[in-house]
């Protein structure tokens, strides 16, 4: 008997599976949009390399004063070029970028080969011929320093250097001329004030921070911004958007089956529990292929950016029991609510109170992160539905363990919550899934709760 009634529920969880994941929408949403941005992770590298032409070529430097030539020379040399464009000219790689030494190395590997000579030219007359050279495309451009620039302020406060590209200049090689040539200008106003620019560089150079974060125990742990605001509220999302979306699917199920009288006939082969088991179990298996999906993908994202490492197998398995536990909690409500409504306007009245808990955990994402062991994270970790999604957060951020006691007594208590939500939900669903006309109020729902 018990044999029959379990294959019942997986003969619907089945059927719900493959009416929703074998249909074009989620084939596109969950599963391909994923899959070519996995594909698009992994040749990133590939194409940013094959679309960057080496450069090669010379850029004239009309500097009537002739103090410039030699900072240009400098900062304008194909080693330093080499290390500007990778970050658009701005400046050379910062080591605090995240992933730090490998993520400078493959940035580093993506700059093109760059073969630059220099011009230089003290006599105004020339700028005529150089224009015309860069116009024709035999030089890569063409800068002008007015012999006010290089001057000490206030004499150089209105001064500008002008730059001429062709019109097939790459961005950001433009940039980076332009970013040398500042530095190179503001270098010959140090010399020309009598000042050394190698002592005032090092002076305002600021030294790197090591952010070391003190445990109760005594050990010391690097602290990672990323860790603790990005990458939670990432977790959080993920889990969000999997349970929501397949129980939104759940929902509009059961409301157009119950609507098209659909579930009559399924209710004369099966009991409305065993409907309840399969539909939940049925797109628990939609929820955990979008999980698979998104969670691969940003695993993928982090590996890329040399992140790897924020993410261990400890915590994913954390992830994965509370993805459970919120799942359930989205799903049973979902299914009773669907049950008890006949089109999706009705159930928003009644799906709204719970809504409003489980909004709680996006609204105080920031505080939480900030101080995952803080007291509102303590206490919004036991206030079900949002519990998972809390807890999410929390385990996420830290960078130092949650008491092993508060994680263990989320999930006991998440747990028996579920239970007890499964409990109510299965009496509204008996309720519900044959009754026709008036949508019920809370106050109904609660006495079918108590009757059932």
């Amino acid at each position: 008997m018990a044999d029959g009634a379990t294959r019942k529920v997986l003969a619907i969880a089945a059927r719900e599976f493959r009416h929703t994941v074998l249909t074009k929408g989620f084939i596109l949403g969950a599963i391909a949009v994923p899959a070519l941005m996995f594909v698009a992770f992994l040749a990133v590298g590939w194409l940013a390399k094959s679309t960057m032409a080496p450069i090669s070529g010379t850029l004239a430097v009309l500097d009537r004063s002739g103090r410039a030539e030699p900072f240009v020379r400098d900062e304008l040399s194909s080693q330093r070029l080499s290390r500007l464009l990778p970050y658009d000219g701005g400046k050379e790689a910062p080591a605090m970028l995240p992933g730090g030494e490998d993520a400078m190395a493959q940035a580093a590997a993506l700059a093109p080969k760059i073969d630059l000579s220099l011009e230089f030219s003290t006599d105004p007359a020339d700028e005529e011929a150089l224009r015309a050279r860069v116009r024709d495309g035999a030089l890569l451009g063409l800068a002008i320093v007015p012999p006010a620039a290089v001057e000490p302020p206030p004499a150089s406060r209105d001064a500008r250097v002008t730059l001429i590209v062709p019109s097939n200049s790459p961005p950001r090689l433009t940039t980076a001329f332009e970013r040398g040539l500042e530095r190179s200008v503001v270098k010959a106003r140090v010399q020309a004030s009598g000042n050394d620019w190698a002592t005032l560089d090092a002076i305002m150079d600021p030294p790197s921070t090591d952010v070391r974060r003190l445990g109760a125990d005594g050990t010391e742990a690097a602290e990672s911004v990323v860790a603790k605001t990005l990458l939670p509220m990432g977790f959080m999302m993920l889990l969000w958007v999997c349970t929501f979306t397949s129980g939104q699917y759940l929902l509009t199920s059961t409301i157009e089956e119950k609507s098209s009288k659909v579930m009559e006939v399924v209710l004369s082969a099966v009991s409305p529990m065993q409907l309840l088991g399969g539909k939940i179990l049925g797109f628990a298996a939609v929820s955990a292929v979008m999980l698979g999906m998104y969670g691969g993908l940003g695993i993928a994202g982090l590996q890329a950016a040399s992140m790897g490492d924020l993410v261990s197998p400890g915590l994913l398995v954390l992830l994965g029991v509370y993805f459970v536990m919120a799942y359930a909690f989205v799903a049973i409500m979902m299914a009773s609510v669907g049950s008890a409504v006949n089109d999706l306007r009705e159930a928003q009245s009644l799906v709204t109170p719970a809504m409003l808990v489980l909004m709680v955990p996006l609204i105080l994402w920031l505080p939480i992160s900030e101080q995952p062991n803080g007291m509102l994270a303590v206490v919004m970790s036991f206030v079900p539905p949002a519990t998972p999604f809390v807890m999410a957060l929390r385990v996420a951020a830290s960078s130092e363990p949650i008491a092993a006691w508060q994680v263990a007594a989320s999930i006991v208590w998440g747990f028996a919550c579920v239970a007890a939500f499964l409990w109510a939900g299965a009496k509204v669903f008996r309720v519900g899934v044959l009754m026709q006309g008036k949508p019920p109020t809370p106050r109904e729902l609660l006495r079918w709760i108590r009757m059932a």
